[in-house]
């Protein structure tokens, strides 16, 4: 077994979610590569990536406010986050997020009328983990260096997609690339700085990873910094999320 699980401190499952500073940061890259090395640590690891969302049974109620538009508040959050901890627990697991519960609520009508229901309930979230010691990793980075290795490494679906968001919200002029980190820019920018704001009033211990790094160098970043020590280097992933 490998040696960041020797020691019983170690060993204990975490709560880690992540946020990051645009689409193509590489949250869904490192959420992946962390399961992987903690799974070849010993470790059980349950990945709930943001594609998982409308899918997963034990979020279903959530899921179905989504649909429905009627949108999830608080009420309904906090016990769909307890039965998924609950299911971590039970499994003696890691849970890893490649999204965290201000960024799935942030933008919500009653979180934008009131940032401090949305403060509050980040607090509630790491209340309802406490035992797991949870944590925000966050991938900080250039847009455009973000915006330009998604569309070189994901391709017209993803170039699509935000291109589509871009347009929605006015940017209509220019390269898609320019489109893109426009839309970033000027919808995710206030909205980010909302999120970890109310993630830092509610306690969560936030640690800044530098995105600009290769995927690997991320990586070793996020190990550090869960205090599980240092490993081989890993061939670079492709970077996705």
């Amino acid at each position: 077994m490998n040696s960041a699980f020797d020691t019983r401190d170690r060993t204990k499952p975490r709560l880690v979610m992540l946020s990051g500073s645009c689409a193509g940061i590489g949250k869904s890259t490192l959420a992946e590569g962390l399961t992987r090395r903690l799974e070849e640590a010993g470790a059980t690891v349950d990945l709930f990536g943001e594609h998982q969302i409308f899918a997963r049974a034990d979020f279903v109620d959530v899921a179905e406010a989504f649909r429905s538009r009627e949108f999830p508040t608080p009420e309904l959050f906090l016990p769909t986050y307890a039965r998924v901890f609950d299911g971590f627990r039970a499994a003696n697991a890691w849970g890893v997020f490649d999204w965290h519960c201000a960024g799935m609520a942030a933008d919500l009508p009653w979180a934008m009328r009131d940032h401090g229901r949305l403060a509050r309930l980040c607090l509630d979230v790491r209340e309802l983990a406490e035992d797991m010691d949870p944590v925000l990793l966050d991938l900080a980075g250039d847009v455009r260096t973000a915006t330009e290795r998604a569309l070189a490494q994901r391709g017209d679906v993803w170039a699509k997609r935000y291109a589509r968001l871009a347009s929605d919200a006015g940017h209509t002029s220019g390269r898609i690339a320019e489109r893109i980190v426009a839309w970033s820019r000027d919808q995710l920018g206030a909205l980010r700085e909302q999120e970890l704001a109310a993630m830092r009033s509610a306690g969560w211990p936030v640690i800044e990873l530098d995105a600009t790094a290769s995927a690997a160098e991320v990586l070793e970043q996020a190990w550090d910094a869960l205090g599980l020590g240092r490993s081989t280097a890993l061939p670079s992933p492709c970077v996705t999320g």
